[in-house]
């Protein structure tokens, strides 16, 4: 059961017609779809990191091959599978460079916004010790099952959209998923 739907990027008025546009070279179709996708972007490469700078990098590179890359998109209404899957594809390139590297985990004070609001001080500091918590468990997680965990528990995709953002089947993003959940309930044992 999803907790919450994530934002989605602004709807563009008509996002192949803007895709179509900023592949024809009109930079305030391409400006458009950079407002559109930079923010969810950005906090998907943030929490599948844990390093905002990193994260930011990565958006920007994205971006870029975007620019450089769009016309051989044949398809415009794969855009939004095929950025999220640039950034996907990044993000995972760098996790699996620190696991050959074994560099040490960033601080979790780097995670992205995660806000807590509570009534006192006791249980804010408790809210907080649990999300840090959950961010460590979720860096237990392999890449892939990260990455389907937050595209569906916090990016609000479908399992469709998963496996194409993936190039994978919808089997294996539920399976990814179900894996996911069942090492972040063991993992988060004793924080109900």
């Amino acid at each position: 059961m999803r907790s919450r739907q994530a934002p989605q990027p602004p709807a563009l008025v008509d996002e192949p017609t803007v895709v179509a546009r900023a592949q024809d070279g009109d930079v305030a179709a391409f400006e458009q779809l950079l407002d559109a996708y930079e923010a969810p972007l950005l906090r998907l490469a943030v929490r599948m990191l844990r390093d905002r700078s990193e994260a930011e990098d990565i958006v920007q590179d994205t971006f870029l091959t975007v620019w450089r890359r769009l016309d051989t998109l044949e398809d415009t209404d794969r855009f939004r599978t095929w950025i999220y899957r640039l950034t996907s594809n990044a993000c995972i390139d760098v996790i699996r460079r620190r696991e050959r590297q074994r560099t040490a985990a960033a601080d979790p004070a780097d995670f992205a916004d995660v806000v807590a609001t509570a009534p006192s001080l006791e249980e804010t500091a408790e809210r907080g010790a649990a999300v840090r918590h959950l961010e460590r468990v979720l860096t237990t997680l392999p890449a892939e099952q990260r990455l389907a965990w937050l595209l569906y528990e916090v990016h609000g995709q479908s399992y469709a959209e998963i496996a194409q953002v993936m190039d994978s089947t919808e089997g294996s993003v539920r399976g990814r998923i179900h894996r996911a959940r069942a090492t972040i309930v063991r993992g988060m044992e004793g924080w109900a």
